[in-house]
């Protein structure tokens, strides 16, 4: 890429927050969708290895945890709203099935399920921390048989994933209002999977984990979502001090483990020591 486009991706994301911190409300509709549509196209635009160029050049005032505070507010009042919908409507399966990110939510667990393949674990027994209003994530894992454990320290956002999954039929999960470093699963855990929102930095991380680990099952792995590149603007990365007390046995990066699609996260996977 040359100077030129480095700055024209700059402008675009720094105008599309802009746009995006003037709105009344980040519940989903014509405007919103179409300003967080293009903030993830300009943010899947960058290869990783140029990605730095253009996050040093944005403004003190728009930094990345600017820009990460506000997908996270648009991603849970996207879930909020939807949960809801899929709750009350008369035919939930259909209105499930126009939810938006189906798709990249089956990409990302489907990368992260052949990385803790590769690892030797076949999990039967997750327990997912920060789960939010819709658990995409717990889906995927249930439809292929595998037990989920939702913990989410909102209230609201536990009701309304288990009206949403009582409508849906869900089978094999289960949900705790709890803080996530406070979370009582039923089984021991295969795999604790800690939500790319969990903790804003690394100590936040490692705080959690460092009460979570005992909820896994001999030989059990904790993946943890992180974010590289430019992703970095939607989600936090995980460094080494919030594994700190876990060996890192491998990492999944959407780039190389996902090409040619739209999946953000790429996880770490450790094991306790």
């Amino acid at each position: 890429m040359n100077p030129g486009t480095f700055e024209a991706i700059d402008e675009r994301l720094v105008s599309t927050l802009d746009d995006l911190l003037e709105q009344p409300s980040l519940e989903p509709g014509i405007v919103v969708n179409a300003l967080f549509n293009r903030l993830v196209t300009a943010v899947l635009s960058v290869p990783e290895s140029e990605a730095e160029t253009v996050l040093a050049a944005l403004p003190p005032s728009r930094s990345p945890a600017v820009f990460r505070s506000v997908a996270s507010a648009g991603e849970h009042a996207l879930e909020r709203v939807w949960a809801d919908r899929i709750a009350h409507s008369p035919d939930p399966g259909a209105a499930f099935a126009r939810f938006p990110y189906r798709e990249n939510y089956r990409l990302l667990v489907e990368m992260e399920l052949e990385a803790v393949r590769r690892q030797g674990t076949v999990p039967r027994h997750v327990l997912l921390l920060g789960s939010g209003p819709l658990p995409l994530t717990a889906l995927c894992l249930a439809d292929q048989g595998i037990a989920v454990h939702c913990v989410d320290h909102d209230a609201e956002a536990i009701r309304l994933s288990a009206a949403a999954f009582g409508r849906l039929g869900a089978v094999g999960v289960t949900f705790e209002h709890a803080e996530a470093s406070a979370a009582t699963p039923p089984h021991p855990a295969d795999l604790v999977l800690l939500a790319g929102l969990v903790g804003s930095d690394d100590a936040a991380k490692a705080a959690v984990l460092d009460k979570a680990v005992t909820a896994l099952a001999a030989g059990g792995l904790v993946l943890a979502r992180s974010a590289r590149g430019l992703r970095t603007l939607l989600y936090p990365q995980v460094g080494p001090q919030a594994l700190a007390g876990l060996d890192v046995v491998a990492e999944a990066n959407p780039e190389t483990d996902a090409p040619g699609t739209d999946v953000i996260n790429s996880a770490v996977l450790a094991r306790a020591n």
